[in-house]
């Protein structure tokens, strides 16, 4: 009969259309994600107010949610609460949930002591992050440098993939920096134009319209990693393409400049936070570091 027939093809059609939502759904939540330390509105997250169930999905191509996907405004609210505590030279392990790892892949973690204005990177991953297999145990270990601030601050993990659409993955949670310095702004006469203080390499992007392509099949070569640096995967690495800055590739080793003076190579190989800052002057130098040891002192006392 005409109605049956009508009801028969509707009922098939309810079951095709919930037979994609679920594929879709399945292969959207199959994407890697942060679970610890467990990342804003991500579904591990105790303090969430709000959830976001795409929440393995990449950056916007254009960058326009970048950084967070736009979530770090919820630091400073009851939902981005500080969902971990680290220290100073601890080493830690980063957690992922997910199993399409788009064979692997090169992975960065940054902190940010500035609501996500600025990221600086404490470890580089190139190859291996993410683990090819999806039935690997997702976890990477990192330390905190020394002199890292103390507070809460923004914790990163980005993601570039090896294979599927040139993407950039960014989850961020809100980490406890516990007996850190204020900042480390010791100047050794090593230490020659470089100023030792609390920022690393910055971070790098790709992927969202700023000019600069990771290349397909390939884990990409960071053009700043920092000393702190992990090499793993199938070892087919590449440069990134477009406006990215020069790659030089690091081998973790750190070694000192030349006429015995050290660069920030080596502080970073020293669990350092070190960045470039030329043009300093000795007066300058010596009033900082007075400054700092009064600051010392009067901490002490109170």
């Amino acid at each position: 009969m005409p109605a049956a027939a009508a009801a028969a093809a509707a009922i098939r059609w309810r079951l095709l259309t919930a037979i994609v939502f679920l594929m879709t759904f399945a292969i959207a939540s199959a994407h890697m994600a942060m679970a610890d330390p467990p990342a804003l509105r991500y579904k591990t997250n105790p303090y969430k107010t709000t959830q976001d169930y795409d929440y393995t999905s990449p950056l916007s191509s254009s960058g326009s949610n970048y950084p967070c996907k736009g979530y770090q405004v919820d630091m400073g609210t009851s939902a981005g609460k500080s969902v971990a505590t680290y220290s100073p030279g601890g080493t830690y392990t980063l957690k992922l949930d997910g199993s399409a790892t788009h064979n692997g892949g090169s992975c960065q973690i940054s902190l940010s002591f500035d609501k996500g204005k600025s990221w600086q990177v404490i470890k580089s991953f190139v190859g291996g992050c993410v683990k090819p297999d999806p039935g690997a145990n997702q976890q990477f270990s990192f330390t905190i440098p020394k002199g890292t601030p103390s507070g809460d601050v923004l914790f990163a993990w980005t993601w570039f993939n090896n294979e599927g659409n040139r993407e950039m993955y960014m989850n961020c949670a809100v980490v406890t920096i516990s007996g850190g310095r204020r900042r480390d702004l010791v100047w050794p006469e090593e230490l020659n134009s470089f100023q030792k203080r609390a920022l690393g390499p910055n971070i790098f992007l790709a992927n969202i319209g700023n000019g600069c392509t990771t290349v397909a099949g390939t884990d990409v070569e960071f053009p700043d990693p920092g000393s702190n640096i992990e090499r793993g995967g199938s070892g087919k690495t590449a440069a990134p393409a477009g406006n990215c800055g020069k790659v030089v590739v690091s081998t973790g080793g750190g070694s000192g400049g030349s006429g015995g003076g050290k660069d920030c190579a080596y502080w970073r190989s020293q669990g350092y936070l070190c960045s470039e800052a030329t043009g300093l002057t000795r007066w300058r130098r010596g009033l900082t570091l007075l400054a700092t040891l009064i600051v010392g002192m009067l901490a002490m006392v109170l």
